[in-house]
């Protein structure tokens, strides 16, 4: 049962930050609320489900935003992977680390999509880029810390 929680879960950051009002956004960027619950799911869930969830994570993301089909489908599962590798290593289980933790996945996330869409054919300035990636991995590092705060409570979500 906690399997479907999480997935409706997911599914409501989705559409939440498919929403997001504009007066949320900072410089025209908002947090990825999808990855948060990505790594999330890395870090609490059992392989196959964070696996799952990280491919529909990926799928809902990829259907709601204006990037390219498929990125965020094929790299948010390997996120998972290194998550639950890592989680083997470091006890992950500090709610302090979680920001920290977010903030550098999507760092590496937006990183690896930029060189996807470089490969593809489409430049950013490397001014613009690296104030949008530190942005969105600080602002996205926040809300982790936010939603921890109101779902922590919640038992049968993680």
């Amino acid at each position: 049962m906690k399997k479907w929680h999480f997935l409706l879960t997911t599914l409501a950051l989705g559409l939440l930050e498919a929403g997001f009002p504009d007066f949320f956004r900072v410089f025209n960027v908002k947090p990825d609320l999808i990855l948060i619950s990505v790594v999330v799911a890395g870090i609490y869930l059992e392989f196959r489900t964070a696996l799952g969830a990280a491919v529909f994570g990926g799928i809902l993301k990829d259907v709601l935003g204006a990037n390219a089909i498929g990125i965020n489908t094929a790299l948010f599962p390997t996120w998972c992977f290194l998550i639950r590798k890592l989680s083997k290593e470091v006890s992950l289980s500090d709610d302090y680390l979680h920001p920290v933790f977010v903030f550098l996945t999507v760092i590496f996330n937006d990183v690896a999509a930029r060189m996807i869409f470089m490969f593809l054919g489409s430049f950013l300035s490397w001014g613009i880029f690296l104030r949008v990636i530190f942005l969105e991995s600080l602002y996205t590092a926040l809300a982790t810390y936010l939603i921890f705060r109101f779902i922590k409570p919640l038992k049968f979500i993680i």
